[in-house]
């Protein structure tokens, strides 16, 4: 928490503070155009602004060829890291959406205005757990311009204003009568349509003026096969069925019992794998798969393009290219208007509206899946009995009704209709996989609908007054209102449903006749428990793993469930249907899923159900003090109250969920032990109940002081309280410009910002996710023993990814330097004008969400410390439940002595396996002092999940908290270059916007010590960035303009242009690609250059009640430029930077009355 005046800052707040107030010299009046832009609170003329603001004026809107508000914000170069694009990397829950983000410092670090207030933020959050506001809900028809304030603006706005300033100057002045169509399509599918008709009336008086508007906007949901992007590399594809892909996910061993159906062996993909340096666990595929094809007749398939060495997949597939979306579908109806009156000269009072209702159609094939695995167990009489124990097998209590007597019923000895029986094609043992639906094969049909209004309000009362020796003074006195409800539908398993399904006992009119608290871990073998059971077997390890908690709320199986199954003898008769994960679904109709029984494991819910509303009391009175050298000294004082509210509903599913789970039975057998569980088998802590309130105060002054004649002084101060743990903040701000000459304006400032973290990280923490880092566990030689634990021996391993709540996280801070000049030369070069400006951001205490190695720091202290006991260690090949080859024999968790292996075989690894593959060996010699692995058991780590059963290292989970960390240096330069000229030909203006990214570097981030992406690369500037900390940011972006005008015509073209950029992604695409991924991948992203072309006619009707038509026709990227190529396994570019959709053609007809 930091006080009133942070103690680090104390000396340059105060020293701004007193030479705002000890400032008094006499000056000459001097006449300006009394305007009020974006960057401060004083009136003045915008061209001696000392603050770099930059404006795009309704004109250029247009010459954009805009259709939505974010086509004018994708087109600032300052802006970048924006994720509206789909394939951007924040998945369909914020498809639709659009957001700022200057400088690739965040969507939080920006503040969107509407008219000078702020707007309420979009009732979702980026992955990362950022805030914005929605600038797809703002009406287009209404938008007068866009002024950018591109430096601090926490001195005059407040919180969050660390970036800068976008604010959106609505058209309330407008009179007169527009009606405007427009049409724009792909001209790879011109029946895909954006569509917008819109209408705007306004009227005044000398006391009133009103203005209304409406506007409808109609997207097409565009298939990625249309994109300009779109050839043989790229890959949609989806799983088919839902059975496991390899004998890991079994049990299978014939000291068990098992007799596994091998007509599901791929020896083909098997052996593949073991070439390519990967596991020698045998895959599986569905033996149905080559005879099968997708809903088109396409066939089946195995594998991908994309397939990692090693790793070769054996789930069985199908293209899926018309279910993915480069541009999702939207409607969205607008309205908007204002209402001022004035009452007198010296008070008016005015007001404005805004209402917007949306739809968005989000991707959707049909298809869906659970997020995690569940256990199916076996048939009866899958398992054969060893004779020494009287035909009992160690494997049989994983069958079903195994223990229907504990129940008192009789214990089932066939369950005919069983999908998982050897006789209907099953495989034959237990077995784990993701219960999915819809996918055998995919046809379409659901619609993904994400939901949103948005309504604002804005009603004050500003005047101007003479006072203290007929001084000029104006107040304004507003307040404005905005809420936003986000409503996102889907489909998603019900867990305790899908769990009984799995199992037989799924359906609405069924009731299992089995009891769900029945203590199977502990029930004891034949012979008095001399015996073992599969649950209890090698220390209960089956049992630990396939009721393991992922993460809190989130487990493999219940416990209930597996209770249900093994007790109950009604499976699959009686009103209990199965649901079968095998493609035998599709050639059996006495095995197909029952939709009665799919609809009930799968129901839809709202996701999300958010309603966030704010509440902004505003007071600002501004005035002439004196006279100085040069010109009147102003002030502005002012005070403000934000009140903001976020409400979420989560769906029964996550909230309840399952509050009392069987966690764990005692001495007598009976639960002793309960915990949640999530409900939703897609997530736990995804979807949140909260009611959270934040009440903000804050007064500011800010003063015009122009110190000598053509010298303008800005300075400013402002005080904010958020209260509790975040506490106060005093940010100043000082500008100056000056023109020595009638050409040249010099201008520089400094300013600190800041902004508080958002209350929904600090209370709830971030919504699960995923990434992928470079893990040095996951590589064999670290678990070994014989590789140091650091980076030059990770290797890139994926996780899903869980928030907590962060209640510690304070604000982060922000030193802001601007220094520029704009230079207007008359004579011979009247109408050039030169614009450059170079500006800097110190960023410190951050808020970050914790990288991926830092969260699995204290799992690698543990490692350490488990690795330095060689009594720790086990044989690798035995850490796998179904174990193969020459460790098949053996018992799991094998123990061996590493001091003894490395006297047998030596210490180097690459003489006991050969390099490569995601582990980063192949051919292993079994026994070997490299096959020797500390036992994962023994650094266990609370946050940290591996996946059970396999001996890869791989993570399953890990949770990452949000923090305040290191500090952030970026600075670079901005030029603008325009030039307009008249001739008989006509009125030509040619213009250059060009932004330069010098550095972006990340210092002292915890976890960050290897680097983005563990790259030992600190500067972002140039790069993909890692997605998370910070998005791409190509360090050269630009525009070249040139239009002109004569009579009735007008012609545009805009060339866009963005420099090359390394791909961070490179080094851990390359070390687990195959070949054919290894031939594309490339270590940068090329240079990338596209054109607009513009033409518009202008008529005017002889009968002057049709006023005038503008007639304008379009194209965007008009030549179709190739998008940079980037190996990333789908799309194949960097969809947070380009835009995938190729040459766009629009129409636009404009009538104004």
């Amino acid at each position: 928490m930091r006080g009133a005046i942070p103690s680090r800052r104390k000396a340059i707040t105060s020293a701004i503070i007193l030479a705002s107030l000890s400032l008094q010299v006499a000056a000459q009046q001097a006449e300006v155009e009394e305007v009020v832009v974006t960057g401060s609170y004083i009136r003045g003329t915008p061209l001696d602004a000392p603050s770099p603001v930059t404006t795009v004026d309704r004109s250029s809107i247009e010459a954009q060829g805009a259709a939505q508000v974010w086509d004018v914000i994708k087109n600032l170069e300052i802006n970048s890291g924006s994720f509206t694009n789909e394939g951007a990397g924040e998945g369909d829950g914020l498809s639709g959406t659009a957001n700022v983000n200057l400088r690739n410092l965040g969507e939080n670090s920006t503040l969107t205005l509407i008219n000078g207030r702020r707007q309420v933020s979009a009732g979702t959050t980026t992955r990362s757990g950022g805030e914005f506001v929605d600038i797809n809900t703002i009406p287009l028809v209404m938008v007068e311009r866009v002024e950018v304030l591109t430096d601090g603006g926490s001195a005059l706005y407040g919180s969050d204003a660390v970036a800068g300033v976008v604010n959106v100057i609505m058209r309330t002045e407008f009179e007169g009568l527009e009606v405007y169509g427009d049409v724009q399509a792909l001209d790879a599918a011109k029946s895909l349509q954006d569509k917008t008709g819109s209408i705007i009336w306004g009227w005044g008086d000398e006391k009133n003026h009103f203005v209304l508007s409406a506007e409808k906007y109609k997207r097409d949901p565009v298939e990625v096969r249309y994109g300009n992007f779109y050839d043989e590399n790229v890959e949609y594809t989806g799983s088919v069925g839902g059975g496991p892909s390899n004998i890991t996910q079994t049990p299978s061993n014939a000291a068990f019992g098992s007799r596994p159906n091998t007509a599901y062996y791929n020896q083909t993909l098997t052996a593949r794998n073991i070439a390519e340096g990967g596991s020698s666990s045998m895959v599986l595929t569905d033996p149905l798969c080559d005879d099968l094809t997708s809903a088109d007749g396409t066939p089946f398939f195995t594998g991908t393009r994309t397939d990692q060495r090693g790793a070769n997949s054996g789930t069985c597939r199908e293209r899926t290219d018309e279910w993915n979306f480069m541009q999702v579908g939207m409607e969205r109806d607008s309205f908007a208007g204002s209402f001022t009156h004035s009452f007198s000269e010296k008070a008016e009072f005015y007001s404005f509206f805004q209402y917007s209702s949306s739809e968005i159609e989000r991707a959707d094939s049909g298809a869906n899946n659970s997020r995690g695995p569940t256990l199916f167990l076996a048939a009866p009489g899958s398992h054969v009995g060893n004779p020494a124990y009287g035909g009992y097998a160690i494997g049989m209590p994983m069958e079903l009704g195994y223990y229907a007597g504990k129940a008192g019923l009789t214990k089932p000895t066939s369950i005919p209709n069983t999908p998982n029986a050897l006789a209907n094609g099953g495989l034959n043992v237990p077995f784990y996989a993701n219960v999915q639906g819809g996918n055998a094969p995919r046809q379409g049909g659901n619609s993904n609908i994400t939901s949103t209004d948005t309504l604002g309000a804005q009603a004050g009362v500003k005047g101007e007054f003479h006072a203290f020796d007929d001084r000029r003074f104006n107040y304004d006195v507003n307040y404005s209102w905005s809420g936003t409800s986000f409503e996102q539908e889907y489909q998603t398993f019900q867990r305790d449903r899908a769990e009984l399904a799995a199992n037989g006992l799924g359906g609405a009119s069924c009731t299992p006749n089995g009891v769900s608290d029945f203590n199977f871990r502990d029930e004891p073998g034949p012979f008095g428990g001399a015996l073992p059971t599969i649950w209890n077997v090698s220390n209960n390890a089956y049992y630990g793993g396939y009721t393991q908690t992922f993460f809190p709320g989130f487990v493999f199986t219940t416990r209930e469930s597996l209770s249900l199954a093994l007790t109950s003898n009604n499976q699959g008769k009686d009103g209990c249907m199965f649901y079968n994960p095998f493609l035998t679904q599709m050639t059996d109709p006495n095995l197909a899923n029952n939709q009665e029984l799919m609809d009930w494991m799968n129901p839809t819910v709202k996701r999300v159900d958010k309603r966030n509303k704010l509440g902004v009391f505003d007071a600002v009175l501004s005035g002439e003090i004196m006279e100085l050298k040069g010109g009147t000294a102003q002030f502005a004082v002012g005070a403000q109250y934000r009140m903001q509210s976020n409400k979420s509903r989560a769906p029964t599913l996550n909230v309840p969920g399952l509050p009392d789970a069987i966690l764990d039975w005692g001495k007598n057998g009976a639960p002793n032990t309960t915990h949640y569980v999530s409900n939703n088998f897609e997530c736990s802590y995804c979807a949140f109940t909260y009611d959270n309130e934040r009440n903000v105060k804050s007064v500011f002054a800010e003063f015009s002081l122009p110190l000598i004649e053509n010298v303008e002084t800005q300075v400013a101060v402002r005080y904010e309280d958020y209260g509790g743990q975040i506490g106060s903040a005093v940010t100043p701000k000082v500008a100056m410009s000056w023109r020595p000459v009638d050409t040249l304006l010099l201008r520089g400032s400094y300013s600190q910002s800041f902004r508080a973290p958002n209350v929904g990280v600090v209370e709830e923490g971030l919504e699960s996710s995923s990434n992928t880092f470079r893990d040095p566990i996951r590589n064999q030689a670290v678990r070994s023993g014989l590789a140091e634990v650091n980076n030059a021996n990770a290797l890139p391993n994926f996780t899903y990814t869980l928030g907590g709540p962060a209640p510690d996280v304070g604000n982060e801070y922000a030193d802001t330097y601007s220094t520029g000049f704009i230079w207007t030369p008359a004579g011979r070069l009247e109408g050039l004008s030169v614009n450059t400006d170079i500006w800097r951001f110190e960023l410190t205490d951050k808020v970050l969400p914790q990288p991926g190695i830092s969260a699995i720091s204290g799992e690698l202290e543990r490692f350490k410390a488990a690795a330095a006991d060689p009594s720790n260690y086990v044989l690798n090949g035995t850490i796998p439940a179904s174990r193969t080859g020459a460790w098949a024999a053996m018992d799991q968790y094998t123990p061996c002595d590493p001091n003894a292996l490395a006297a047998q075989y030596g210490t180097d690894p690459s003489t006991q396996g050969t390099p490569g593959g995601t582990t980063g060996f192949r051919d292993v010699v079994p026994g070997s002092r490299l096959d020797c692995v500390v036992n994962p058991q023994t650094y266990v780590t609370e946050g940290v999940v591996r996946t059970f059963g396999v001996n890869t290292g791989a993570l399953t989970t890990t949770k990452l908290s949000t923090i305040n960390a290191g500090k952030i240096v970026a600075d670079g330069a901005d030029v603008k270059i325009a030039y307009t000229w008249t001739n008989d030909l006509g009125r030509f203006r040619a213009s250059l916007d060009y932004t330069h990214v010098r550095q972006y570097q990340l210092q002292d981030v915890p976890g960050l010590e290897l680097g983005l992406l563990e790259t030992g690369v600190f500067d972002a500037a140039g790069t993909t960035g890692d997605g998370n900390l910070v998005r791409s940011l190509p360090d050269n972006k630009g525009n070249i303009s040139l239009s002109w005008m004569r009579n009735n015509h007008g012609f545009s073209v805009i060339t866009r242009l963005i420099g090359s950029y390394r791909d961070l992604a490179y080094e851990n695409t390359f070390a687990t690609g195959n070949d054919a991924v290894r031939a594309l991948v490339s270590k940068s992203i090329d240079s990338y250059q596209s054109w607009d072309l513009q033409y518009n006619y202008t008529h005017q009707w002889a009968n002057d009640k049709f006023g005038t038509t503008i007639v304008t026709v379009g194209a965007l990227d008009a030549f179709n430029a190739d998008l940079p190529y980037r190996e990333s396994g789908t799309i194949n570019y960097d969809a947070g930077v380009f835009d995938g959709r190729g040459r766009r053609l629009y129409l636009r007809v404009l009538m104004q009355l």
